[in-house]
């Protein structure tokens, strides 16, 4: 947690205003007033300093923090050479504008950090937020925050949560950056950014395990084969003029009756990235399958219960020699009982 020492934000912020500060004055060399016009400004931004930074923690921050002080001392001074209205401005206006704008900072601090801890509750991070709190505490410029869990015996997933101090004073979630790894598969740990809230925790372990999501009505899926320059895959899309239809796909399927409700229940579960496990006719008989959406290919991946692929061409084709087979039995069958009828008559 401590960069509090070296980390000096409030140093960075009067590096930034001094200069645009050279930039005005250059471009308004000629102005009589530019100069009483960028006090009047500095005043106002010194004002504003002393309200962000009055709970910083930083050493650094709170000795630099004093000197703002004497140096906003001296420009009221300047700005108000007459005791009379400086005194009205030091006991009076000085003292409002220091209570609004603090009463407006931590109104906007609080609803800030309320709309944070709710986005990390819709991106499957609600434990992380005491965590995050602490860092805002500390006045972190930005950090990030480490959480990690098993999925099963042998899948573990760690994610990396990034914030920022935005330029108004309040903390942003950036997204997170989640690895997965995996001690059945002979392959390279798999890791990626996410950015913003486009993804949640659930999808995150979905997608980098090449199944695909759907977001906002966009197909989404990492090309695992292909990486960015950070380590990251790049996002395949499928959005809905691409013609994928989910439940088409599952429609074509060998599988034995469901409800509407089951139906609406495994479409929900497809199309957040899962794994479904279905009985489809198989030889004529039940058999458990998985499937999965398959958006690039407007269809579904089915594997078997050892988790290898089967296509669908061949289910079908089985099942349809099947049926013949069972058609031909019967109609042997019938002619046979047939020829037993007239015998037996003739007799």
């Amino acid at each position: 947690m401590g960069n509090q020492f070296l980390t000096n934000r409030l140093a960075i912020e009067i590096n930034d205003w001094n200069s645009k500060e050279e930039n005005l004055k250059k471009l308004f060399r000629s102005s009589s007033s530019i100069e009483t016009s960028l006090l009047q400004e500095k005043l106002k931004w010194y004002e504003s300093v002393l309200v962000r930074y009055r709970k910083t923690n930083s050493v650094y921050e709170n000795l630099t923090l004093q000197v703002v002080k004497s140096e906003h001392d001296n420009l009221v001074n300047q700005l108000y050479p007459e005791k009379l209205r400086r005194f009205i401005y030091k006991n009076i206006i000085l003292k409002m504008t220091i209570r609004l704008k603090s009463a407006i900072y931590s109104k906007t601090e609080a609803k800030s950090n309320n709309e944070l801890k709710e986005k990390l509750e819709r991106t499957g991070f609600k434990d992380a937020f005491k965590k995050v709190e602490r860092y805002m505490n500390l006045g972190e410029t930005k950090f990030i925050v480490p959480v990690s869990y098993y999925l099963n015996e042998k899948e573990r997933l760690d994610h990396s949560l990034n914030f920022k101090k935005d330029e108004s004073g309040q903390y942003q979630f950036e997204g997170f950056k989640t690895s997965l790894y995996s001690q059945s598969k002979n392959e390279d740990n798999r890791q990626h950014f996410f950015e913003g809230e486009d993804f949640n925790a659930r999808q995150s372990y979905e997608l980098l395990s090449g199944r695909a999501v759907l977001i906002d009505g966009i197909w989404k899926q990492l090309d695992l084969n292909d990486k960015d320059v950070s380590g990251s895959y790049r996002v395949k899309e499928f959005p809905q003029e691409y013609g994928y239809d989910l439940k088409k796909a599952l429609e074509e399927l060998p599988i034995n009756s469901l409800d509407q409700l089951q139906v609406g229940e495994i479409l929900r579960s497809l199309k957040n990235g899962g794994r479904e496990l279905v009985k489809l006719e198989r030889n004529g008989s039940s058999q458990n399958f998985y499937v999965e959406a398959n958006p690039q290919n407007r269809g579904l991946l089915i594997h078997n219960e050892d988790l290898k692929k089967v296509l669908l061409s061949d289910l079908l084709n089985q099942n349809s020699k099947t049926s013949n087979k069972q058609a031909k039995y019967v109609a042997i069958q019938s002619s046979q009982r047939q020829h037993r009828t007239a015998k037996s008559k003739s007799l």
